[in-house]
């Protein structure tokens, strides 16, 4: 089996994706065209072994996932646990996991009292029991498209249930296990190195020497995540070499013989993988290089791709969900790519910028099908930068952090001098990412990628880094590299060749926010945004990032979305939960024009987003009454403002559509006296669908309204569980008298409709997920 075995490591991994897969058949093909492969490259009992791995495989993970359940009866107010993670605390919020009734475990929430309060909890660790007061939740769903799921991300840890504490009594503490007293120990170290440098270079030290990204700023994280940057700050196989290198080199130098050193750094290495948070790329570094370490000591011969194989198996068997895990994704693939390329890589005739700029194209490639799934997106700019942040952060900025750390220990004026060195040295380079931002084409937005697709990427990546390191003739590797490339034009371009669209009320809790698709993207409009309302919070209260309305649901679901550039942003009115998230929009994505309703006097974010618009170049429009466009068949015809309206609601943009087979009405904020107009002004008004207005406010939706309009359907969008009671129950009564049926995002989600030429359907995101499930 020497040298086979990742050909069963990948035979694992499949019989996780059939198991967990609600598309088996696709997963089953797949292993399939695999097993073919595997009958041409190995021999017949590797084949055989393959075959029995993924059934094992299957059969295991199923088993896990069959056990993989809550506890009946579990509900309760009061309980006692003890913490098993290390309580993190962001602004005023405090969350850790704790293990309850021998064995299940929950995450629990905690909103902290007072800056007194914050300081106390600092105290609290891993290992430690308390009484807990609160209430017991089911984690939240995904409330729309294409989003991070909560709900599934516990589930996947064998978590079901949230504790929203209300109180924390009598913490005391235990013996701790051997784990907890290590992780009680990177805690401290942590908060030593937080303590003590408080600017970059304490963010960037606590980063790379124990995998902890709380310091650092919300931005700079966000750019090294845009430009494909985010491995550097995650403990890999390059830290625990280099950590091995030193400790091996240290130990020698103070005359302890070889076979020592070996056994100590195998002793240390493991500790050493707690002590730096033990997320996947951790650990996968860490067991590989024990295993080549012991396979040394006792002149075992074991190529470093059986022991990543093994690593990754032994991984597997632990926890079959980590194969999900996205670091696990991206640190195997890599370490499998640049394995693969070794050959390539160490050829005496490659000078060092040869084998760097190789470096960065293989790391780059590999993570590419990774990265499309996952985000739906990759900068062109990740190659040309890892060339320079991978020497800069690894031969710099880590070597540094490990010298600032020790001599923090020894010598602590002399750390503070070498830190604030380190600072300088960080604030430059993320300055040059700063500027970056500012670059055409800063991401190449490609949207949900599918499975099938991903396949193919992988095959055709696979095939170059093949041709490449076997020096096949440079026409072969050519090839390869257009057929690649031609699969990211189609998937680019398809779009435009896309002969459905759609329309989805996007869920942006209390407000609204809708896109607009027609088909081959001939026309992008987005109505509204959202909004988050700011509210004033204390120093000690600020969180490392606070929810935005924008950040965190609108763009993310307009980039899985694949949306490159919206062709009109309709304001209908200047309210917080309809155009709060405006300027997050305006500042991540090309608008080619925002239109605003025709009004007396614009409300404050009005004049605040006519003012960015300007300085960005950006067309704006005001349109009243009797304005509209066409395209393609489709038509847009505004119905309202008239432009004398004093109330803020009543100036809201009414917009009547024709397209997908439907008419549309989408109302705003429209309330009572602006649907009285409407009645007067057109009579003869009818629509198939009806944005009710003012999220079902008793003030809209008046039975004379309805009656002029006869919809078959109407959206309500509104948050959950809102402080308004929006929908009204006299407005839903009104509705279900008529027999209009209702869709509201409170309680279903988002809002999706898709057609193509003249017919589609409607589904919205909880109810499609169960219908999943079943």
């Amino acid at each position: 089996m020497r040298g086979q075995w990742g050909y069963v490591a990948i035979s694992f991994v499949m019989g996780i994706a059939i198991a967990y897969s609600s598309f088996r058949l696709l997963s089953v093909s797949i292993f399939g065209c695999y097993i073919l492969f595997c009958i041409y490259r190995t021999s017949r009992q590797v084949f055989v072994f393959c075959i029995v791995t993924c059934a094992s495989s299957y059969l295991y993970t199923s088993y896990v996932e069959w056990k993989n359940q809550p506890s009946k009866g579990l509900n309760f107010e009061m309980t006692e646990g003890v913490i098993q993670t290390t309580p993190l605390i962001n602004g005023d919020r405090l969350s850790f996991q704790i293990e309850v009734n021998d064995g299940d475990t929950l995450q629990l929430m905690y909103k902290i009292q007072s800056a007194e309060q914050k300081e106390q909890l600092r105290k609290l660790h891993a290992g430690m029991s308390c009484a807990f007061q609160g209430e017991m939740k089911v984690p939240p769903e995904a409330r729309n498209f294409h989003v991070f799921d909560y709900r599934n991300y516990l589930h996947k840890q064998k978590i079901h249930f949230l504790f929203e504490a209300k109180e924390i009594l009598n913490c005391r503490q235990n013996s701790l296990t051997f784990t907890q007293w290590v992780f009680l120990l990177r805690q401290n170290a942590v908060s030593k190195v937080t303590e003590m440098f408080r600017g970059q270079s304490g963010a960037f030290m606590n980063a790379l020497l124990f995998g902890d990204r709380q310091q650092m700023t919300f931005e700079v994280e966000e750019r090294y995540q845009q430009f494909g940057l985010i491995h550097l700050l995650a403990i890999s196989g390059s830290h625990i070499v280099l950590l091995m290198a030193i400790g091996y080199f240290m130990l020698l130098r103070i005359g302890i013989t070889r076979e020592m050193t070996t056994i100590c750094l195998v002793v240390c290495i493991p500790i050493y993988m707690f002590l730096a948070g033990a997320s996947p790329s951790v650990i996968r570094a860490s067991v590989t290089g024990v295993m080549l370490l012991l396979a040394l000591m006792h002149s075992v011969r074991i190529s470093s791709l059986d022991a990543l194989s093994m690593t990754a198996i032994i991984m597997l068997l632990y926890d079959p969900f980590m194969v999900f895990d996205i670091g696990f994704q991206f640190s195997f693939v890599g370490s499998l790519a640049l394995l693969l390329s070794a050959n390539r890589l160490l050829q005496r005739n490659n000078s060092l910028i040869q084998n760097t700029i190789y470096l960065s194209v293989i790391s780059q490639l590999a993570s590419i099908p990774i990265l499309l799934y996952h985000f739906g997106y990759f900068s062109p700019y990740s190659i040309f930068l890892n060339l320079i942040y991978v020497p800069f952060l690894s031969c710099i900025v880590l070597p540094c952090s490990i010298i600032i750390f020790l001599c923090m220990l020894f010598i602590p004026f002399v750390s503070t001098w070498l830190a604030h060195g380190l600072s300088v040295c960080l604030m430059f380079s993320n300055e040059i990412l700063q500027y970056c931002e500012n670059l055409p084409f800063l991401r190449l937005t490609f949207g949900q990628t599918p499975l099938f697709l991903v396949v193919l990427y992988s095959f055709s990546i696979i095939g170059i880094f093949v041709v490449w390191e076997k020096a096949i003739k440079k026409c072969i590797l050519s090839i390869a590299a257009v057929l690649f490339l031609f699969i990211c034009i189609c998937h680019y371009v398809s779009p435009y060749f896309r002969a459905s669209g759609s329309v989805t009320f996007i869920d942006v809790g209390q407000g609204d926010a809708i896109l607009i698709r027609l088909p081959y993207d001939k026309g992008i409009y987005l109505i509204d945004t959202g909004g988050t309302i700011p509210v004033k919070k204390e120093a000690w209260q600020k969180k490392k990032h606070e929810f935005s309305v924008g950040y965190d649901i609108l763009l993310p679901f307009l980039q899985k979305e694949g949306i490159r550039k919206i062709d009109k942003l309709i304001v209908t009115h200047g309210d917080t939960d309809h155009m709060g998230a405006a300027k997050e929009v305006l500042s991540s994505m090309t608008v080619e024009e925002i239109v605003f309703g025709r009004k007396q006097e614009d409300a404050a974010l009005e004049k605040e987003l006519k003012q960015i618009a300007k300085g960005k170049h950006i067309r704006t429009n005001v349109v009243g009454e009797g304005d509209g466009w066409k395209i393609d068949g489709a038509e847009f015809v505004v119905l309202s403002p008239e432009g004398k309206e004093k109330a803020d609601n009543e100036a809201s943009i009414v917009l009547w559509a024709k397209f997908g087979g439907l008419t549309w009405l989408f109302t705003g904020d429209l309330e009572e006296e602006g649907e009285r107009r409407i009645i007067e002004q057109y009579p003869e008004l009818r629509a198939d669908i009806l944005k009710a207005g003012h999220h079902g406010s008793k003030t809209s939706s008046t039975s004379s309204f309805l009656n002029l309009i006869q919809p078959k359907k109407a959206i309500i969008s509104a948050g959950e569980h809102n402080r308004y009671g929006h929908p009204h129950q006299q407005v839903l009564e009104r509705l279900l008298e008529l027999e209009i049926e209702i869709w509201r995002t409170d309680k279903q989600g988002a809002v999706f409709y898709v057609f193509e030429g003249e017919r589609g359907t409607f589904r919205s995101k909880l109810t499609y997920d169960e219908a999943q499930k079943r």
